[in-house]
């Protein structure tokens, strides 16, 4: 009986066990799939200025629904690239892109950049454009403002600014639903907001509608409450600077004006206006007589209408002067592109004679070095000087009749007795025949004679 009773405990005991062990499986495995510990999940990241209460574990939340926690929070160094083209300008789908978060810009470098504090007048160079500036600075214009409304700078516009494009973040490692991947997107953005009354912090994420996300799976970030607190608190405290120096300037207006001298200065000012006031009243001086005289108010008139008469005039001088001068132009011109031809072509003359291949006269009297051609030549010139005097003497004999030539030009009847001996000639047969029978001969000695040798 007692081991009846014994049997029946155990088996008791095991049923019990048993039950409480499927039941404890039952519920971590329905915990589990509330908390979604059995779905796939994976990583996404975002880069924060601060966060304020943020901690490891974490919720994640896409449009108020929680899809994840918080993996890890790290310390980083980013650079962000962007396009300056298209960077912050245009319409979302039509060629713009938003790569840098609300407190960045583009810097002209191809990188997100943020600007150093204002320093002081004077300490930054004025400026139309980023071109005006150095590498590392950027021109504060007001189209500048206008893409970068939340970029912090309290200066004045018109000015140089350096920037810096490296920056320290906090990056964010959150282990998100994969099936929720699909509704996150390249424009979503996260933030840090708070959950509840107690203060605890959670990242909100907002769905995107744009291009899925890539291989970093990075979104982009936006303030938080306590950072637009911040950038609101130093705009106003760049406002309350702006606004002491003004009542500090009125403040130094004030006092000078309280000075006894300027309030002399004033006084006399103020009676010598109200003398000239008076004057113009009774017609005094020129201007008195322009509002009081119609006879002088005329004259003035004539005249200035003489005036835009003669000006009229002068701006039509003027213009046919420059009418002229184009045509001056127009005929100066080719006689300028002429001399540069001509300029050219004595150029290329000069080249040629200082060419060593050049063998013309000119080149080898211009390269003669021990001056041999030239002696040649003033030899040859002294020969034909020469000469040309002998036959300048013989002509001169010619011309006063001495010599049979110069009797023959000179002296009428030896000429007539020269063409009568001549005609004889021509007339006498015999002599013919002796000139024929000599030019035969000579003919057929000629044919006889032998052939000269080859060389």
């Amino acid at each position: 009986m007692a081991r009846k009773n014994e049997a029946r405990t155990r088996l008791v005991v095991g049923g019990f066990v048993v039950a409480l062990g499927v039941m404890l499986f039952a519920s971590l495995f329905i915990i589990g799939q509330v908390e979604g510990t059995w779905e796939s999940k994976t990583n996404i990241h975002t880069d924060f200025r601060t966060i304020t209460g943020l901690r490891r574990g974490s919720p994640v939340q896409l449009a108020g629904v929680e899809i994840g926690k918080v993996e890890s929070i790290d310390f980083v160094n980013r650079r962000y690239l962007c396009d300056p083209l298209t960077e912050d300008v245009g319409r979302h789908g039509a060629g713009r892109t938003d790569n840098c978060d609300e407190f960045l810009f583009c810097a002209p470098s191809g990188e997100c950049g943020d600007l150093e504090p204002y320093a002081a007048k004077g300490m930054h160079p004025p400026c139309l454009s980023s071109e005006d500036c150095a590498d590392d600075e950027v021109c504060v214009t007001s189209e500048f403002k206008r893409r970068a409304r939340r970029t912090e700078w309290n200066g004045p516009v018109g000015v140089c600014a350096r920037f810096n494009t490296e920056h320290r973040r906090v990056q964010v490692t959150m282990k998100v639903f994969e099936d929720k991947l699909e509704l996150i997107r390249s424009d979503s953005r996260a933030t840090v907001a708070s959950n509840g009354v107690l203060g605890d912090q959670l990242i909100n994420i907002t769905p995107g509608m744009r291009d899925p996300l890539g291989e970093e799976r990075r979104i982009q970030s936006t303030p938080s409450l306590l950072e637009d607190i911040e950038l609101f608190r130093g705009r106003i405290e760049g406002l309350t600077d702006k606004v002491d120096t003004s009542l500090s300037g009125i403040s130094a207006l004030f006092s000078e004006l309280n000075d006894e001298r300027t309030i002399g200065s004033v006084k006399t000012t103020l009676e010598n206006l109200s003398a000239i006031t008076g004057q113009v009243a009774r017609g005094e001086g020129l201007v008195g007589a322009l509002f009081n005289d119609p006879a002088f108010k005329e004259d003035v008139g004539v005249t200035l209408r003489k005036v835009r008469d003669t000006a009229a005039g002068l701006d039509a001088f003027v213009d046919r002067a420059n009418s002229t001068l184009r045509k001056l132009d127009d005929n100066v011109q080719p006689l300028v592109d002429d001399g540069r031809k001509v300029a050219t072509s004595i150029r290329k003359l000069l080249e040629d004679l200082e060419d060593p291949k050049n063998k013309s006269l000119v080149a080898k009297l211009l390269r003669d070095p021990d001056g041999q051609m030239v002696a040649d030549l003033e030899k040859i010139l002294g020969d034909v000087e020469r000469v040309t005097g002998k036959v300048a003497s013989i002509t001169a004999k010619v011309e006063k009749g001495e010599g049979t030539l110069g009797k023959l030009i000179s002296d009428s009847k030896v000429h007539d007795d020269l063409v009568k001996i001549l005609g004889n000639i021509e007339r006498n047969e015999t002599l013919k025949s002796l000139v024929r029978a000599g030019i035969k001969a000579d003919d057929a000695a000629r044919e006889s004679a032998p052939p000269a040798p080859t060389p």
